[in-house]
């Protein structure tokens, strides 16, 4: 048993790794997609004061 655990020890230490990886890469993109949003809610919103102070 302890020789078939120590072969897949590796493997799986490689696929926990894989899987952390991947999971902070869409962390990653959620968390700059929703920068982005906010970036465009604010530069909408001091165009609209903009425009209002022309008024």
């Amino acid at each position: 048993m302890t020789e078939n655990l120590t072969q897949f020890l590796p493997i799986l230490f490689m696929l926990v790794l894989v899987a952390f990886v991947i999971f902070i890469v869409f962390f990653l993109s959620g968390h700059f997609n929703r920068t982005k949003r906010i970036e465009e809610k604010l530069d909408r919103a001091l165009k609209e004061i903009a425009e209002k102070k022309e008024k």
